[in-house]
């Protein structure tokens, strides 16, 4: 354990929090791209500024997961280059630490990162796609009552299964709203409109109704205009209260409960299959992003090759990644799942890990040095 500490101290402690710093900055770039959309969808709702975090808060899991491979392979390269660089490489060899344990402490924390990738695609991210939509249509359905409720400077109207109501704002600050009106367009071939001064929308109850409660109604009701009739009666009278029951699948379209198939939390059937072989080849390229940065200082050395080093492996990690999901496609239907996990681990980690094996001693020196 005396050996392995110093490998922490030198490079899994800077390669993580290299790694949170990477990841830290890719979540700001993308939520700041995605912030001004979220944001004009939530106060064309009337949300407020919790509702905005709490969306992009629920956006950050996909965000996560797109980038911790490239991240893992940026923060592995510049930290084991620096180490390499300023000597520590080499004085990690002289206390006894071989380059194979260097080999094994960075495929270790890309493997905790590709578990840490498998768990947000398939546990976190449903989970939050599914609390992110949900909470968007509460957010409208919250807005459709609030046009009732609060007003504001002008009135404002909705239409619930064919009755229309209209709220206007108060009349002075001493009053919380204004009056609604109501029409009702056929009752027994007659209308009927309704002003009431005093009125409120209950809370949902259990099945999700609500009510519009009226209280201080008067009320008129004619039959439709005739054009061949220059007068038409129109009867006033008053009600001491009336309310409406109406559920918001009335007013506007209600939001799935169930889940998508994109939303559905990761289980262990056979139906699940193509989606672990997907989630796990995910994930793999996480180790083998930390594998392709050492591979990629070793190849690079002192010369111009070090500066396309980096591009180059991280093209190496996308192509490869194309080619192996192709590869693995065809093989789910033909091969039990237990050989399939080995067969993207070796198509995954095999080729770095065989290039670190014959080559992996000149981590140990800085560039320039080996001899």
């Amino acid at each position: 354990m005396s050996l392995l500490n110093p490998t922490i101290r030198i490079l899994a402690l800077p390669i993580l929090r290299r790694l949170l710093l990477i990841l830290a900055v890719i979540e700001a770039i993308f939520l700041a791209e995605s912030f001004t959309t979220l944001l004009e969808e939530t106060l064309r709702h009337n949300g407020v500024a919790a509702d905005v975090f709490i969306l992009l808060l629920f956006k950050t899991p996909e965000i996560l997961d797109l980038a911790l491979a490239i991240g893992m392979l940026v923060a592995v390269f510049f930290v084991v280059s620096d180490a390499r660089n300023r000597g520590e490489m080499l004085i990690l060899a002289s206390s006894g630490v071989r380059w194979s344990r260097i080999i094994r402490l960075v495929l270790f924390v890309g493997c905790i990162g590709g578990l840490m990738s498998f768990v947000t695609a398939g546990v976190l991210w449903p989970m939050t796609k599914y609390a992110g939509r949900l909470k968007m249509a509460d957010i409208r359905a919250d807005y459709i009552v609030s046009l009732i409720e609060h007003p504001g400077p002008q009135s404002s109207g909705q239409t619930i299964r064919n009755v229309t109501f209209v709220a206007t704002p108060p009349a002075d600050n001493a009053q919380r709203r204004g009056q609604l009106f109501v029409f009702q367009p056929d009752i027994n071939n007659e209308w009927r409109a309704l002003q009431s001064r005093n009125w409120n929308v209950s809370k949902p109850d259990q099945t999700g109704q609500r009510l519009i409660k009226l209280e201080g109604l008067s009320a008129y009701q004619a039959p439709y205009p005739d054009t061949n009739q220059l007068y038409h009666h129109v009867s006033t009278f008053n009600v001491e209260d009336a309310d409406f029951a109406f559920r918001m699948s009335d007013v506007t379209t209600p939001p799935h409960r169930s889940r998508s198939k994109t939303e559905r939390i990761l289980g262990i059937s056979s139906d699940e299959a193509p989606r672990i072989t997907r989630l796990t080849t995910r994930a793999l390229m996480v180790p083998m992003a930390a594998l392709l940065a050492l591979a990629a200082i070793i190849a690079g050395g002192a010369g111009l090759g070090r500066f396309m080093a980096l591009p180059l492996a991280a093209l190496t990690l996308l192509t490869s990644d194309v080619l192996a999901r192709s590869l693995l496609a065809s093989a789910i239907e033909t091969v039990s799942a237990p050989f399939l996990f080995v067969l993207a681990t070796l198509i995954y980690l095999g080729p770095p890990l065989t290039y670190l094996i014959l080559k992996g001693e000149a981590l140990m020196f800085p560039s320039g040095r080996r001899t």
